[in-house]
């Protein structure tokens, strides 16, 4: 009788992940970096309303003054911006782009599961039949 023995599947595979698995949670930003976003932003977008966007650019976070200011908390600070209304001098909003950036790269983590799923399901269509012996 024939005996199937598939190649040594999902090799590829760098870390299993689950449909079902909860999404990941990205902690609020720290009172540290809000500041730092009020008082150092080199972005100012003016909205008609009396509003304004702040935020940081890369070039400005990749600086040397902001690693000495913010030093960790720099990798977070590219996620924030704040809406400061200049009329009641208070935020009106904290925008944080960390949970859309984590999903991302739960979207890579996925494609690349598929893709290693698919080659080793190649991998075993291509089964070797071994003559029991």
């Amino acid at each position: 009788m024939a005996k199937l023995t598939p190649s040594r599947p999902f090799t590829a595979a760098k870390g299993a992940i689950s449909l079902f698995s909860a999404p990941l949670i990205v902690a609020p930003p720290s009172e540290q970096v809000v500041a730092a976003v009020l008082q150092y932003a080199d972005v100012r977008e003016e909205h008609d309303d009396g509003r304004v966007t702040l935020r940081f650019t890369a070039a400005r976070l990749a600086r040397e003054d902001m690693a000495l200011l913010l030093g960790e908390a720099c990798v977070r600070a590219r996620d924030i911006s704040i809406i400061w209304d200049e009329a009641e001098c208070e935020m009106v909003r904290v925008i944080d782009l960390a949970p859309l950036r984590a999903g991302r790269e739960g979207l890579d983590q996925a494609n690349l599961y598929a893709a290693a799923r698919k080659r080793s399901l190649r991998a075993m269509s291509n089964v070797t039949l071994h003559a029991a012996a």
